[in-house]
Order: C-alpha cells, then sequence, then structure tokens
C-alpha cells in the first residue's frame, strides 16, 4: 500500500476506533471545550496525539493545522491549552516547544519581525529594530527540528484551504481569533513573512508539487503524486508508528519533539 492510500484510509479507521468513546476533558487554562462542546480530549492523552478528530473538522492529529505538537491540547485552535504557552503579543520564543520564553531555547525576535507593514502602536513599536530580526543559531539548532513542514520556528505557516494558500501568524497572542474557519480572514488572521532558515531545510511547501502544507490532505495533492513528500531529509509517515520515538507526525512528515 503507498503512503497515500494510507493517510487516505486514517480518517476511516479512526472514526471506526471512536464509535461510542466520550469526551469529557478540556484544557487546563480554561479555554478548551467539554463534553457539550465535543473538543474534550481523551483522558490524560491530548487532543493532538489521541487518533480522534476532536473538532470535527476531518484532520486528526499532526494532520490538523492547529496542532503545534504532540503536546498540544486542542485541536479546535492555534492556542495548545498548555498553562504558560505562547503568551508574550511582544516577543516571541519557539512556537512549538509548549512554553513561553527564550531561556530553554534562545529564540527571541519582535513579533514586528513576522508582520508584513508598519509595527502596530500595540505591539511597542519603540522596541523594534529591523535590523535584529536574525535568529541566534541557538535557536535554530534548537528549534528548526521541532517545526512542521509548512511552518517557520515562530508559528508563521503556509495555510491552504483548497487551492488557496496564505502566510498566516498563527500565534494566539498576536492573533487570538484566528481558527482554520477564518484563514482567509486577513483582519483575523493576519499575513507574516517566514524568517530564513530557522524551520525545515528546504521548506516551501506551496512551491514543492508534492509536499502538503498545513490544511492539505494527500487529496489535494497533482495525481502524479503517489505519496507526499517532504522538505530536506524528513522522513514521509502516515502515522506516529512510522516516525518512532521521539518523533511525531505532522503533514505527513517526521519531525523531532521535545522527550
Amino acid at each position: 500500500m503507498t503512503l497515500r492510500k494510507a493517510l487516505l484510509m486514517i480518517p476511516l479507521l479512526l472514526a471506526v476506533g471512536a464509535c461510542g468513546s466520550g469526551s469529557e476533558s478540556g484544557d487546563d487554562d480554561g479555554n478548551g471545550a467539554g463534553a457539550d462542546g465535543g473538543n474534550g480530549g481523551g483522558g490524560d492523552t491530548p487532543q493532538c496525539s489521541d487518533g480522534i478528530d476532536n473538532d470535527g473538522d476531518g484532520y486528526v492529529d499532526g494532520f490538523d493545522p492547529e496542532c503545534t505538537g504532540p503536546l498540544d491540547d486542542r485541536e479546535d485552535s492555534f492556542a495548545t491549552g498548555i498553562p504558560g504557552d505562547n503568551i508574550d503579543a511582544v516577543k516571541q520564543d519557539c512556537f512549538f516547544d509548549g512554553d513561553s520564553g527564550h531561556g530553554n531555547d534562545g529564540c527571541l525576535l519582535h513579533t514586528c519581525c513576522l508582520l508584513e507593514g508598519e509595527c502596530p502602536e500595540e505591539l511597542r513599536p519603540e522596541q523594534f529594530d529591523p535590523d535584529d530580526c536574525t535568529p541566534s543559531q541557538d535557536c535554530i539548532d534548537f528549534c528548526a527540528p521541532l517545526t512542521p513542514p509548512g511552518c517557520d520556528c515562530f508559528g508563521c505557516c503556509t495555510i491552504c484551504q483548497g487551492d488557496t494558500c496564505r502566510d498566516v501568524l498563527t500565534n494566539p497572542a498576536v492573533a487570538p481569533d484566528c481558527t482554520l474557519d477564518t484563514i482567509t480572514d486577513e483582519v483575523l488572521c493576519p499575513s507574516c513573512i517566514k524568517v530564513d532558515d530557522c524551520g525545515p531545510p528546504g521548506d516551501d511547501c506551496a512551491d514543492l508539487e508534492c509536499n502538503l502544507c498545513p490544511g492539505q490532505t494527500p487529496e489535494d495533492l497533482p495525481p502524479e503524486c503517489e505519496e507526499p513528500e517532504c522538505p530536506g531529509d524528513l522522513d514521509t509517515c502516515a502515522s506516529d508508528d512510522d516516525c518512532g520515538d521521539g518523533r511525531y507526525c505532522s503533514f505527513g512528515c517526521c519531525i523531532n519533539i521535545i522527550t
């Protein structure tokens, strides 16, 4: 069986396995939906690694554009449900390490380095230096292996709906009302400029014919693509089982996780 066929079978297999299962828990910061919203996680397993389409959008775990990694407990939002994660609207650290602050990753970038146009007043433009928008090598070494295809280290991601793709800043502290449903709204989901060299090597998912961007499935690939391809030397995958310990299947590619 090709990887393309395996990926297409995932929603059906998961739907069968999930029949009759309940969902009761929300996330620790009070933002997740509980059983009444249908978006609660399954016990102690975070939503983005529980094998369930928690928000009913047709995407599961690492193939859901709103999942940042296996510890993310919200499939319905770019917020992760991890207390203290991605809460600084002005200074950005590694978006995919499950916390805020640059002490453990060496990543520290003003948000306006990522945004197009004039730096908004609420983002303290007096603190913004356009000449200080290059991440340190320590940041690149730490965060790039954690970053899924289509994204840079700071959560600027190419997100697609069908054939329409945009580079969108997904950080909930900057764009709290940006969801997959509002991804075409340039006010709710501001456009961004990816930071060079801080992400999967050679990654430009919108220009790579057989590479999946967030929001795409194998059905969106051209007919000549028998299976998704991955940027650089990333391994392809249909599920976490294909990646082994210490890695996570994100949009058909194995990325590292913090263990």
